[in-house]
């Protein structure tokens, strides 16, 4: 399951999820001064529908859109559904390709978070050494590793490139991503679905995405329907790629955007609570 929730976060947001001030908390690699940054702002849209337990969900989302050589910067405007009532949401999210960070802020918590935007590939520092262990008179068995398909009974995955097109007056190229899971036990696969019109001109920039989530173990499934609205061909100032002065950091992505106690579930898709321990 936990494979299936990964690839449809990559899928969504796919997922591709104001401006700041003098004085911003992270630091931006400047362009070169003889190149012209590939650069754009847009204002995007995207429909969401969830079914669980036999109840349908919608809401959507309107987003803004910016890009500034290997900066990406989206602004959640609004989000708005007619099924269940929705806490006041704003977040700005900016990709930095190059330095393989992704940052998130809120105008309404003035909490920022920084953090890999694709995990690293080893440790950047050597372990610390520690003594070694008194050698036993009967050695234990040797630990072996465990595969990532050992507890699959199936997967499928594909990729393919669905030909080239104009999309709301732009070149673009298609893309379909078929993904199929199911673990040993589990009655039903799981099954992702996405297909795409990316911008040739821009680095995997999605003019339109539609996405399906069927989980297969879970009465749960999920639809995403996105689109470019409009888009211009300006330049971004740095700034607005950059961290507003006076912010903190905060512990998680999910407390920069909702304060303590927020509930953004409905009853029929509540998470269940975690278990009480047990310890006195």
């Amino acid at each position: 399951m936990r494979l299936v929730q990964r690839a449809a976060v990559l899928a969504l947001f796919s997922a591709a999820l104001g401006a700041g001030t003098a004085g911003a908390q992270t630091a931006t690699p400047a362009p070169s001064p003889a190149a012209t940054p590939i650069a754009f702002s847009a204002h995007a849209h995207a429909n969401v529908t969830v079914l669980a337990q036999g109840t349908t969900y919608a809401g959507e989302v309107r987003l803004g859109l910016a890009q500034r050589t290997s900066l990406t910067r989206v602004d959640v405007l609004s989000v708005k559904s007619d099924a269940f009532p929705l806490p006041p949401l704003t977040a700005t999210v900016v990709i930095d390709r190059r330095a393989n960070t992704l940052t998130v802020w809120s105008t309404a918590t003035k909490l920022y978070r920084t953090q890999p935007f694709l995990p690293r590939l080893g440790g950047s520092a050597s372990p610390t050494p520690r003594a070694s262990a008194r050698p036993t008179a009967t050695p234990g068995p040797a630990r072996r590793g465990t595969s990532p398909f050992a507890q699959l009974e199936v997967l499928d995955v594909s990729l393919k490139l669905t030909g080239h097109t104009t999309t709301a007056g732009l070149p673009t190229t298609g893309l379909a991503f078929d993904l199929q899971v199911r673990k040993k036990g589990d009655q039903a696969s799981s099954h992702v679905t996405a297909s795409t019109q990316l911008a040739d001109e821009f680095a995997a920039f999605p003019i339109t995405l539609d996405v399906s989530l069927e989980p297969g173990t879970l009465p749960f499934s999920a639809k995403l329907n996105y689109a470019v609205d409009d888009l211009t061909r300006t330049v971004p100032p740095l700034t607005s790629f950059q961290v507003p002065a006076g912010y903190k950091q905060a512990r998680s992505l999910f407390s920069v955007i909702f304060p303590p106690g927020t509930n953004i579930f409905p009853p029929a898709i509540q998470p269940p609570s975690p278990r009480p321990s047990s310890s006195p």
